[in-house]
C-alpha cells in the first residue's frame, strides 16, 4: 500500500472517529428519535451528505455509538475479571464498575433501560451483552468454586439469577447520584445479602 493511501485511510478513520464521538454526545444529550442526521452534521460541521460516506442511515450511526458502548463497558468489566483478587471482591468492582462505567454510557443505558425495540438491531445487541455479562459472572463463579470460596451445583443457572439481580439493582444502586462511598455502602449491603442471605446468624 502506497504512503498516500495509508494516509488517506487514517484520515477517513479519524473522521469516523470524530463524527462517532460528536453523534455519542448527541444522542446522548437528545436520545435517539429527537436527534437528526442534520443535528450532528452541524455539529461535525460537514453537510448531511458527508456523514452518508461513513454511515449508510442515523440507525447505522446510532448502532456503532452503542457497539462503541458496548465495547467500552465489556473492557472494563473484563479489566476487573481477571484482575488477581479474590472473587469476593471481584464481585464488589464488577458491580462498582458497571454501575459507574454506565452513567458515562448514557445511550447504552437508555437501550438496554428502555423500548426502543422499534429500531431493528436493539434485541441482538440486548442479547449480546447479557450473555457477555453471564460468561463473565460465570469465569467468577468458577474461580470462586476453585478457590473453595463458593459452592455451586449449576454455574449456569447461578450466573443467570446473579445476572437478574445486578441488572435490576443497577437504577436502586445509583438512584440520586451518590457519592463513591455511598455508592460503596450500597453495594457492600447488596453483596452482604446475596452471599449470605437475609436469615439471622447466631
Amino acid at each position: 500500500m502506497s504512503v498516500n493511501n495509508e494516509n488517506g485511510s487514517t484520515k477517513r478513520d479519524l473522521n469516523r472517529e470524530n463524527i462517532l464521538n460528536i453523534a455519542q454526545e448527541i444522542f446522548s444529550k437528545y436520545g435517539y428519535k429527537k436527534t437528526t442526521l442534520d443535528d450532528i452534521a452541524n455539529a461535525v460541521r460537514k453537510g448531511k451528505s458527508s456523514l452518508y460516506y461513513y454511515f449508510s442511515s442515523k440507525e447505522d450511526l446510532f448502532q456503532a455509538v452503542i457497539m462503541k458502548e458496548v465495547e467500552i463497558l465489556k473492557q472494563e468489566l473484563e479489566k476487573v475479571v481477571f484482575k488477581d483478587t479474590t472473587p469476593e471482591e471481584k464481585f464488589r468492582e464488577y458491580i462498582l464498575t458497571k454501575v459507574v462505567t454506565f452513567r458515562q454510557l448514557a445511550n447504552l443505558y437508555h437501550v438496554l433501560e428502555n423500548d426502543l425495540t422499534t429500531i431493528e438491531f436493539i434485541d441482538k445487541i440486548k442479547d449480546q451483552y447479557e450473555q457477555n455479562e453471564i460468561r463473565l459472572i460465570k469465569r467468577i463463579l468458577i474461580e470462586g468454586v476453585r478457590r473453595n470460596k463458593f459452592k455451586i451445583d449449576d454455574f449456569n443457572l447461578t450466573a443467570l439469577g446473579i445476572t437478574t439481580v445486578i441488572k435490576g439493582l443497577e437504577f436502586p444502586i445509583s438512584t440520586g447520584s451518590p457519592s463513591t462511598e455511598e455508592l460503596e455502602k450500597r453495594v457492600d449491603n447488596i453483596l452482604r445479602i446475596l452471599f449470605y442471605g437475609i436469615m439471622k446468624r447466631d
